[in-house]
C-alpha cells in the first residue's frame, strides 16, 4: 500500500531533537509563550523576509486575527475563491463580514486579480468612492488570495488591485510556507500573511499551530496582544477584547525540530513533483487529463500534487480503482464554498462560478511526501494510467 501520507517518516528524522526540546518544555513548565515558541517566531521571519512573526493556534485563527486586528467584521465583504478549504471563508462569516466569492483559473486553481476584477464587477458597485455588494449593500474591505496547493498567486497583481480599490490584502498561505514570488516570500505582500501548521502541512507540528507575518510594527503589536485576550503583558488588564489564540510550547518545539529540515523536504517534494510530469505526461493527450503547470521553484512547494480527470463521474471511479490497487489519494476539494449548506443564506448556486464547481468534480491529488521513493512515485502514475484507462470502459 502506497499511503498518501507518511508523517512517521517525517518525525523519526527530527525524533531526537523533537524529544530533547519537548523535555525541555515539560522540565520547564512554561507551555505556552516559551522559549521554543520565540525561537520559532525569530527563524521564521528571517527565513520569510518579515518585520514581525507572530505564533498562533492554527492557520483558521490566524485568518480570524488579521481580521479583527484589521477591523474587518460586520457591515464588510471579503472578496475571496470559491474553490479553496472551508477556514478561508469560515474566518470570514464568523467576524461577522460577509463572504463574497470569485472564481479560479482552471490550470492553477488560484483565485487571481483577474477573476477577482471579474467578480467585483458582477457583484459591487461604486458608491461615494466604496465598493458596495449590490445584493446586500456590504462595504469591499479586503481580498483574501488562497496560495492553494502549495502554488503562489501572482501577487504584484493583487497589490494593484488592492491599491486601486483602496481595501486590504490578506494573503491565506496555509499551504504554501516557503514559496515565493521572484525573491519574495508568499505571506509578506499583504497586509498580514496567514499560515497553517496542521499536522499535514510541509511544515507540520504536534497538533494545530499558525503564524501571521505583517511589515508594520503597530499591527504585529496589536496581533500578539490579540492573541491574549488583548492583554499587552499577558496579565489582568485587557485593553480591548481579544481572542485565546496562543501556540502551545510543545507545538513549537516539534516545529522548531522540523525546520530545520524543510529545505530537503521541499527539494524532495519538487524531485517528485518531476517524476509525475514527465511519467504523466503521455496520459494528457492519451487520457485527456491535465497536470500543474510547470513552473520554475520556489513558485510552487508543493504541498500537493493534483491532477485534473475531466468527465461525469470519472475522476470518483479513478480514485476507487486506485484504492483497490493500493495507492491512497484524496479530493481536496469536493464542494466549493459557494455551494456549502452554512452559505446557503448568501443566494450561491450552481453554475455561479464554472471552474471552482468544475475543479471540485474532477481534482484529484497523488501522494507526495518527502519519505515517497522515486519506485513508489512511478508505480502511482502507472497505476494511475491503467486506471484512466479502465474508467473509461
Amino acid at each position: 500500500m502506497i499511503p498518501f501520507l507518511d508523517l512517521a517518516s517525517d518525525f523519526a528524522e527530527v525524533e531526537d531533537d523533537a524529544r530533547r526540546r519537548i523535555d525541555g518544555v515539560l522540565a520547564r513548565q512554561q507551555l505556552v509563550l516559551g522559549p521554543e515558541t520565540a525561537e520559532l517566531e525569530e527563524s521564521l521571519r528571517i527565513r520569510l523576509g518579515a518585520r514581525a512573526a507572530v505564533a498562533v493556534s492554527s492557520g483558521t485563527e490566524a485568518l480570524s486575527l488579521s481580521l479583527l486586528a484589521l477591523g474587518v467584521g460586520a457591515g464588510d465583504a471579503v472578496l475571496l475563491p470559491a474553490f479553496t478549504f472551508f477556514a478561508t471563508a469560515g474566518a470570514v462569516a464568523r467576524a461577522g463580514a460577509q463572504p463574497v466569492f470569485c472564481d479560479v483559473d482552471p490550470l492553477t486553481f488560484l483565485g487571481e486579480a483577474a477573476a477577482m476584477r471579474t467578480a467585483i464587477a458582477r457583484q459591487f458597485d461604486q458608491r461615494s468612492g466604496q465598493w458596495r455588494h449590490r445584493k446586500t449593500g456590504a462595504r469591499l474591505a479586503a481580498l483574501l488570495p488562497v496560495h492553494l496547493y502549495g502554488r503562489a498567486c501572482a501577487m504584484d497583481n493583487i497589490m494593484a488591485l488592492a491599491r486601486e480599490l483602496g481595501v486590504r490584502v490578506i494573503e491565506d498561505a496555509a499551504q504554501a510556507i516557503d514559496c515565493r514570488v521572484g525573491e519574495r516570500s508568499v505571506g509578506c505582500f499583504g497586509d498580514t500573511g496567514c499560515f497553517s501548521f496542521y499536522p499535514t502541512k510541509n511544515l507540520g507540528g504536534a497538533g494545530d499551530g499558525g503564524l501571521l507575518l505583517c511589515q508594520d510594527p503597530e499591527l504585529a503589536a496589536r496581533l500578539s496582544r490579540l492573541r491574549t485576550h488583548g492583554s499587552n503583558d499577558g496579565g489582568y488588564q485587557h485593553d480591548e477584547l481579544g481572542i485565546n489564540a496562543r501556540m502551545s510550547e510543545l507545538v513549537a518545539a516539534v516545529l522548531c525540530a522540523k525546520l530545520a529540515r524543510l529545505d530537503a523536504w521541499n527539494a524532495r517534494r519538487q524531485r517528485i513533483a518531476g517524476l509525475y510530469d514527465a511519467a504523466l505526461a503521455p496520459l494528457v493527450e492519451r487520457e485527456g487529463i491535465t497536470r500543474p503547470l510547470a513552473d520554475t521553484p520556489p513558485s510552487h512547494v508543493w504541498h500537493q500534487y493534483v491532477v485534473r480527470i475531466p468527465g461525469q463521474g470519472r475522476r470518483d471511479r479513478v480514485r476507487t480503482l486506485l484504492e483497490e490497487c493500493g495507492v491512497a489519494t484524496r479530493v481536496f476539494y469536493p464542494l466549493p464554498l459557494h455551494l456549502q449548506p452554512c452559505f446557503a443564506d448568501l443566494g450561491g448556486a450552481a453554475g455561479d462560478f464554472p471552474e471552482s464547481e468544475a475543479a471540485s468534480r474532477e481534482v484529484l491529488c497523488l501522494p507526495i511526501y518527502p519519505a515517497l521513493t522515486d519506485s513508489a512515485a512511478a508505480r502511482v502514475a502507472g497505476e494511475l494510467g491503467a486506471a484512466l484507462g479502465r474508467a473509461t470502459l
